[in-house]
């Protein structure tokens, strides 16, 4: 697939704010990863609930530090 193409379905899929859509799998997995690289202690499930709800739901009583929230949206 040429990367116009991609590029069109791109900008269509962020203008149409849903999830599951190739848009928002790529930026809850851009955002995750830069994250993790500056030592962000979120996981993916809670970057995802962070997009999609602007919350945070956790499985376990484990801490969430702010900066790592801020510095995901």
């Amino acid at each position: 697939m040429e990367i116009s193409k991609i590029k069109k379905i791109l900008i269509e899929q962020k203008k149409m704010n849903l999830s599951g859509n190739l848009y928002h799998k790529t930026q809850l997995d851009f955002a995750y990863n830069n994250n993790r690289i500056e030592g962000s202690t979120i996981t993916l499930d809670e970057t995802a609930s962070i997009y999609d709800t602007g919350t945070i739901l956790t499985n376990s009583d484990k801490v969430i530090v702010l900066k790592d929230v801020i510095m995901s949206i």
